[in-house]
């Protein structure tokens, strides 16, 4: 274990900053833009917890959280009352997030780990850091990755006795990242590690903190570049802060983080009417959840400070996010996957002082558009790679007029692969949420929820209401047909 000082963080950086020829992203005769012309344009710091639901935005007032920073950040920002997760689970939105594109357009489906070695981010696809570092920005990376395969290990056969953490090396598989500092996937929160920079696999570095912290430190230099060691103070920089707490371990949190909840009972926090009180598997969690949550938010906060004293909070855009939400209790379940409002619905707010306007927004935004979106605001959109699947959303962000979407698609796969069972989609409307599902014997269900007039989602109205059912079945149709979705042709045998 090392006691982590900046002497000792200084020397591991300073070979993070190492530049690899980047390839698969520019067309014959481009040319990346000079320097003078990129400082121009804005920085980017894209900050995503796993598994913070949005129901744990203090300004929600929904779960009894302490956030004050994402308070403050919200009334500054706009943020996007129907976010969601498409497939709420890591892998899978870490990579719609880079590419743009569908899980099954990318072959990252499910979690990365040893039980699919076929499941992990190509260095073929083109991706939002490899536009951004072919156009002249300094990219930095801290915090968990999650889009690797484990090497050189055997294949389990089933993800529960997976290895899940993976080192990438330096190089393509990096993706344009040009500052490293991070980890494949790994939940020890209190004692967390990171290859940095050009560290082989031998050489992770473990620290004595815990990680929102550490990270959050780490993000503070990186803006500040006091001594011009983790960027070119001359590009536009963008920072990816990718945060573990609050994924499991829930019980690694520090106790300070606890005190803020030391007088609430677990009833008292689980305060959501689809939680039964009697039978429930989070009682024990949900105060070290939402401490994992306060530690976010004063960690985000931190950053958010950096960006005030060095003078850039006008020159970037800020985006606070995450990978999925958290059951904790309701409908008796925990963590993710399925398409309850706690699991499926994620934060998103994004900042950019004197550009968004500020205030919330009811579009249907999913995860392939933050790629295009973000590079058409970043000034790029000519840059954006024509195998991307998602839209550019910049103008409903920047107040313009544009056609807005319907709905959100929902996916959710086996992780029992070559098997087509529990295999479920959906579409998200601002009232409904609609699902079907393929069970093991060849049937289907058909699930629907009126999250107006059912806001916890306890009882389907599907079987009273045909024809909302048959309206959404043409929704859901169009995203199958639009994604090429591999499941297309059973899906609309049940549905048609």
């Amino acid at each position: 274990m090392l006691n982590f000082d900046r002497r000792t963080f200084l020397k591991n950086t300073a070979l993070a900053t190492t530049s690899f020829a980047l390839t698969g992203c520019q067309t014959e005769g481009e040319s990346v833009v000079s320097s003078q012309k990129s400082s121009k344009r804005p920085n980017l710091v894209f900050v995503f917890p796993d598994q913070f639901r949005v129901q744990a935005l203090g300004f929600m007032k929904q779960d009894p959280v302490i956030t004050p920073n994402l308070d403050r950040f919200a009334v500054e920002s706009r943020y996007f009352t129907n976010a969601v997760s498409n497939r709420p689970l890591c892998s899978p939105y870490r990579g719609m997030l880079l590419t743009g594109r569908w899980p099954h357009s990318t072959g990252i489906t499910t979690n990365c780990n040893s039980s699919v070695p076929n499941n992990y981010l190509r260095q073929s696809e083109c991706t939002l850091t490899d536009v951004l570092a072919d156009n002249d920005y300094s990219v930095g990376y801290i915090g968990k990755w999650h889009l690797d395969t484990p090497q050189g290990v055997p294949r389990a056969p089933h993800w529960r006795g997976s290895v899940w953490d993976s080192y990438t090396p330096p190089g393509p598989q990096r993706h344009g990242v040009d500052f490293w500092y991070s980890y494949g996937t790994d939940s020890r929160h209190l004692e967390p590690h990171y290859w940095i920079g050009d560290a082989s696999e031998d050489e992770k570095t473990v620290v004595d903190e815990y990680s929102p912290e550490h990270e959050s430190k780490v993000a503070v230099e990186y803006i500040k570049n006091t001594d011009g060691s983790y960027r070119d103070n001359n590009k536009p920089f963008t920072l990816f802060v990718a945060m573990n707490p609050p994924h499991p371990r829930y019980q690694d949190v520090p106790d300070q983080y606890r005190e803020y909840y030391k007088d609430k009972t677990p009833d008292e926090l689980l305060n959501r009417g689809n939680v039964d009180k009697e039978h429930n598997p989070s009682h024990k969690n949900v105060a070290d959840y939402f401490a994992a949550v306060t530690a976010v938010d004063l960690a985000f906060g931190k950053i958010l400070q950096a960006l005030d004293s060095t003078g850039l909070k006008d020159d970037t855009i800020v985006v606070f996010s995450a990978d999925h939400g958290e059951m904790m209790g309701s409908h008796g379940l925990m963590q993710k996957v399925v398409a309850y409002e706690e699991s499926f619905r994620i934060p998103l707010i994004i900042r950019w002082p004197g550009k968004i306007p500020t205030g919330p927004d009811d579009l249907h935004i999913n995860v392939p558009d933050y790629m295009p979106t973000l590079l058409s605001l970043m000034g790029l959109k000519e840059k954006t790679p024509s195998q991307v699947e998602g839209a550019d959303c910049s103008p409903a962000l920047l107040g313009q007029g544009m056609p807005r979407p319907k709905s959100t698609f929902y996916l959710c796969d086996t992780d029992l692969h070559d098997k087509d069972i529990d295999v479920k989609r959906g579409v998200r409307t601002s009232r409904y949420t609609f699902v079907v599902e393929l069970l093991e014997d060849g049937s289907f269900e058909k699930i629907l929820y009126d999250n107006h007039n059912d806001p916890y989602q306890m009882i389907s109205v599907a079987e009273e209401n045909p024809e909302i059912v048959g309206r959404l079945s043409v929704e859901l149709k169009n995203w199958l047909t639009k994604t090429r979705d591999p499941y297309t042709e059973k899906f609309l045998k049940v549905i048609a």
